[in-house]
């Protein structure tokens, strides 16, 4: 049964007065942001210190250019074209300032997936650079998690939504961090949390806005919960119509309540379920009334219109290639759905090659057969001559948020809290930390 949403309300304050607070403050998070790059090109606003080790510290003046190179498994460190450390494992940067701040050129992001690229960002906090065991050049991020979520906000969700989505947004975020640093999600031994699309986008400073930064201040220490226990808080950017079960993507992961229902993402919740081929089509085909609908939603942003409903097309000659050609199967005869979940998106499926079968398992799997991967797997086949047509519906896994629904949902009007118990109908809100005693700049144990 759901919970009424003055119910929820009332939950959010009585949380919020409680003394039993999930951390003693507001914690620290180190965030992986490179881990890929054998050359780094770094510019630095206000005075930072390099420092070496505890006996060996370098002064850098603001407006410094310095270069920090892979070369084996050490690092070198360069002053235009001057040599000022080598043969280093591991070096931490900390910026003298409070406004000061560091620009890494070219940060790989999206890796792995069809919008891959490089930017140049900014980031302020604590810097570690140091060697792995892979002998991989890592760079992480030590800050405060408030801090943290105002450089996930916007790359999310967009910095220009409206402020009751932006909300929504930084109190799902804020969970699945909590969660991360809780249970070891994406951790390693300097890390709690990585930067990219496996856990959540951290751009430091780059499109960072005003009202994205008001949205975290406003929900400060706020999670999704589940009997007083914060929940993973997924989301993903359209739902095409209709969530996902999370036992359709993740049958590994926790399930709790809020997952086991999934529901239109409509006012009433109503609408077909899309476990049979011929219903995913003709929902796939058709345009319903849903939030995240952009024919329906007010001014929804452009990217949530190319998402809603796409479609690739590929020669079969080129998906032959793609999809069997480690195993020289030959060309591919069919691609035969054998299971949807309630949203129709595909979790197992048959490849009947001329000269042998492929069956794939899983949500993701299925997308990642695909170069660059689908954005669902929310789709159904056409063949028209010499070409294999996908035509498919959302963007993402479909479990919990729908973010482009979100942002539908708060253009007309709708609060933060409403939103949220409309995509985890069993949560409830808990404030994890108690705002009046924050430590500034506690250290986590094993950051050097």
């Amino acid at each position: 049964m759901k919970k009424p949403i003055l119910f929820f309300i009332i939950c959010l304050i009585f949380t919020e007065a409680k003394a039993d607070f999930l951390f003693p403050s507001e914690p620290m998070v180190r965030v992986r942001i490179i881990n890929t790059l054998d050359t780094l090109a770094l510019q630095f606003k206000g005075p930072w210190l390099l420092g070496v080790d505890p006996l060996v510290e370098h002064n850098i003046p603001s407006g410094a250019n310095f270069q920090f190179v892979r070369q084996d498994n050490e690092i070198i460190i360069l002053d235009s074209s001057r040599i000022i450390f080598k043969g280093l494992k591991s070096l931490n940067l900390t910026s003298q300032s409070d406004s000061g701040s560091v620009s890494i050129s070219d940060v790989p992001y999206g890796v792995g997936w069809w919008w891959t690229g490089t930017e140049d960002r900014v980031y302020d906090g604590k810097l570690h650079i140091y060697m792995d065991a892979k002998h991989e050049m890592n760079v992480t991020i030590q800050l405060l998690l408030e801090k943290y979520l105002k450089g996930v906000i916007p790359y999310e969700i967009g910095g220009d939504s409206p402020m009751e989505a932006l909300k929504a947004q930084a109190v799902a975020a804020r969970s699945e961090a909590v969660i991360a640093l809780t249970s070891n999600l994406y951790s390693g031994e300097h890390h709690d949390l990585t930067s990219d699309v496996e856990c959540q986008v951290f751009s430091g400073n780059k499109k960072r806005t005003a009202a994205s930064d008001a949205a975290v201040d406003a929900t400060r220490s706020i999670v999704i919960s589940e009997h007083q226990q914060p929940i993973n808080a997924y989301y993903a950017s359209n739902c095409g119509g209709r969530a996902e079960l999370i036992k359709n993507v993740w049958p590994d992961r926790p399930r709790p309540q809020s997952y086991q229902i999934a529901l239109p993402d409509n006012p009433k919740r109503s609408g077909p379920k899309l476990r049979w081929n011929w219903r995913a089509r003709r929902w796939i085909r058709s345009s319903p009334e849903v939030f995240c609908n952009p024919e329906f939603g007010e001014s929804l942003p452009a990217w949530s219109q190319r998402n809603f409903r796409w479609k690739r097309e590929f020669s079969i000659a080129e998906v032959s290639d793609m999809l069997g050609a480690d195993q020289a199967l030959g060309t591919l005869k069919k691609i035969k759905v054998l299971k949807r979940g309630i949203s129709g998106r595909i979790s197992k499926a048959r490849f009947i090659f001329e000269k042998g079968v492929i069956v794939t398992i899983g949500e993701l799997k299925i997308r990642q057969l695909f170069s660059p991967s689908l954005r669902s797997a929310n789709f159904y086949v056409e063949k028209k001559g010499d070409l294999i047509i996908l035509k498919g519906a959302g963007w993402g896994h479909g479990v919990g948020m729908c973010q482009t629904g979100a942002v539908g949902q708060a253009l007309l009007g709708i609060e933060f809290e409403k939103i949220l118990l409309h995509y985890y109908p069993e949560a409830e809100l808990l404030s994890i930390y108690d705002n009046s005693s924050v430590e500034k700049d506690p250290v986590l144990p094993g950051f050097p």
